[in-house]
């Protein structure tokens, strides 16, 4: 009988060579804590750990993006809540800052000089960046947002600042005269007309009440307006009054009230009944007269500088038409060769949420705030207009006007039916929230993937160990019958 011996030692070499295999690979699991040291070698779950890599690699870009968002979202809600407090104190000095023109001026308070250096601040918080990228221009995150409080307000060589603005709109709204682009005339020896400008400039005509006995008051009415006030035989009792409401370029009102006295001179809104109705309408003409360029030097003309604002901080600014303010009836755009353009950012789609960012697989969020925005407009025209109008100490109607500004600057920091600048910081607040439940959500995704990775990935020590054991064992009967077989032959076999 024959001993295939040569095949039996094959086939035991073979047995101990894969043993030995299946030993150096559960060793490099041991040492490595990985099933494999590449991805082919995990067979059928390569395709799944190949997928979870790559969403595990996806989700921390949208958290890296996340994290860079949240930080410009915090830096423009940072500046903006700063812009808030400066505005705040803007307004509180509004209400509570006395008309003392200080020494070091002569010309404006230590509050108007306050309010400039507020603005500023303002303009530096607005033109910051964050890694070379500016946060309140919109899309154009290259170019300064805001121009520099210089420039803003004195322009330059060729271009008109809000100053020149203010002024060229002062001259237009109270005219030559001091009127206001009003006129009074007297169509008859008994009767006294006063009629507005053609133009958008100065006061407007808007309603008259009176009860003066014996007169007869028509109008306004006609364009340009008119009204009429008709002295009669009667003439008016001692007390009796006629009230006229202007429209002022703001958009606000303001009266001018006169009452009828038998003082001789009358007092300041009094007119001096005569012993006629002549004499009556001529006393009315000429205290009407003084009122309204006493209304004028005090309410139209800071109704004038907050409107001149108003269209400065537009785009385009506008300015008064024409070489000659006083005569001027419209106005017109300025352009970038004439007139300082305040905004230099982006200004396509709605002022805010400009920037937009991936977050997510098929998810975006819009957000920022621009330099634009009407709350901030606002906020920086408010303290613009009141840190440059001026004031001589010598005229009676200063004081009223400074007044009449502080209480428009007031208003319009009241932020009534208009989003405030708190509103715009608050939503960047909740879009800054909303990030922080996509990145939780996102976190937990990875949390979810790496667990998937680990049990697809990473070696267990308990049951390689219980392999290593085995096989081991396994090898170890395999020496032992390879040197049995090594010993046998025929003649022991026999």
């Amino acid at each position: 009988m024959q001993i295939s011996s040569l095949s039996q030692s094959t086939a035991m070499k073979n047995s101990i060579a894969n043993i030995q295999t299946q030993l150096a690979d559960l060793q490099q699991q041991l040492t490595s804590g990985y099933k494999a040291d590449t991805y082919a070698k995990l067979g059928s779950a390569t395709s799944l750990v190949l997928s979870l890599n790559n969403q595990v690699s996806q989700s921390n870009s949208y958290i890296d993006t996340i994290n860079t968002v949240q930080l410009r979202i915090q830096t423009s809600a940072d500046a903006l809540t700063s812009i808030n407090s400066m505005a705040s104190s803007v307004k509180t000095g509004s209400l509570t800052s006395s008309f003392d023109l200080s020494a070091g001026t002569g010309t404006q308070t230590s509050f108007q000089t306050t309010a400039g250096a507020y603005l500023d601040q303002m303009v530096s918080l607005l033109n910051q960046s964050v890694a070379d990228r500016y946060l309140f221009g919109g899309k154009d995150t290259q170019t300064t947002p805001v121009v520099s409080t210089d420039l803003m307000l004195n322009g330059d060589t060729a271009h008109a600042g809000l100053k020149t603005v203010i002024a060229e709109r002062a001259k237009a709204d109270l005219g030559a005269d001091g009127m206001g682009r009003l006129s009074t005339s007297a169509p008859t020896a008994d009767s006294v007309s006063l009629t507005e400008d053609s133009g958008v400039f100065g006061f407007k005509l808007s309603s008259v009440s009176s009860n003066l006995t014996g007169a007869t008051v028509t109008g306004p009415a006609g364009s340009p307006a008119s009204l009429n006030v008709q002295f009669g035989a009667t003439l008016p009792a001692d007390g009796d009054t006629i009230s006229v409401d202007l429209a002022l370029p703001d958009g606000t009102t303001t009266t001018v009230k006169l009452a009828a006295t038998t003082k001789n001179p009358a007092g300041a809104g009094q007119f001096t009944i005569g012993a006629d109705a002549a004499t009556s309408a001529a006393n009315f003409q000429s205290a009407l007269t003084a009122s309204i360029k006493s209304e004028a030097g005090s309410t139209l003309k800071a109704a004038s500088a907050v409107q001149a604002g108003n269209d400065f901080f537009g785009n385009p600014p506008q300015r008064v038409s024409g070489s000659d303010p006083y005569t001027a009836t419209a106005l017109q755009d300025g352009t970038t060769t004439d007139t300082v353009f305040w905004y230099q950012g982006d200004t396509s789609g709605a002022a805010g949420d400009n920037f937009v960012a991936t977050v997510g697989d098929g998810q975006q969020i819009a957000y920022g705030a621009r330099a634009d925005q009407s709350a901030i407009v606002t906020a920086l025209k408010a303290a613009a207009v009141i840190s440059v109008v001026q004031y001589d100490a010598t005229d009676t109607n200063a004081a009223a006007s400074y007044s009449a500004l502080t209480q428009r600057t007031a208003t319009a920091l009241n932020y009534k039916g208009t989003q405030s600048i708190e509103g715009v910081v608050t939503k960047l607040g909740l879009q800054s929230s909303n990030l922080d439940a996509t990145k939780t959500s996102l976190q937990t995704q990875i949390a979810t993937s790496q667990s998937l990775l680990g049990d697809n990935l990473n070696a267990n020590d308990y049951e390689v160990s219980t392999k290593l054991t085995t096989l081991m064992t396994q090898l170890q009967a395999s020496y032992q019958i390879t040197s049995s077989l090594s010993k046998l032959s025929l003649v022991t076999y026999m």
